[in-house]
């Protein structure tokens, strides 16, 4: 399944598969909006498939995020598809 990121009031939510070939479209597109100013919620819950490059990748949005002290949350990880990835 193609990688699509769609947003809704500053709720970007991620369906199908989420790996090392399209990881950084997801970081490139993120990127744009992870700031001080504005709240920024990035959704899994609709993720098919995670693999160990793109769990990496997030993680790493999240620390640079905390970095700037940007408003930055990741929800949906308790997605079945997943878990073995972020743990």
């Amino acid at each position: 399944m193609a990688l699509q990121i769609t947003e809704c009031g500053g709720v970007f939510s991620v369906h199908g598969n989420l790996n090392s070939s399209n990881v950084i479209i997801l970081e490139r597109h993120m990127s744009r909006f992870i700031n001080t100013k504005n709240q920024v919620v990035l959704n899994l819950g609709r993720v098919a498939q995670l693999d160990e490059t793109a769990a990496h990748m997030l993680q790493q949005m999240h620390k640079r995020a905390m970095k700037i002290k940007a408003h930055f949350t990741i929800i949906g990880q308790e997605n079945a598809n997943i878990l073995s990835g972020m743990s």
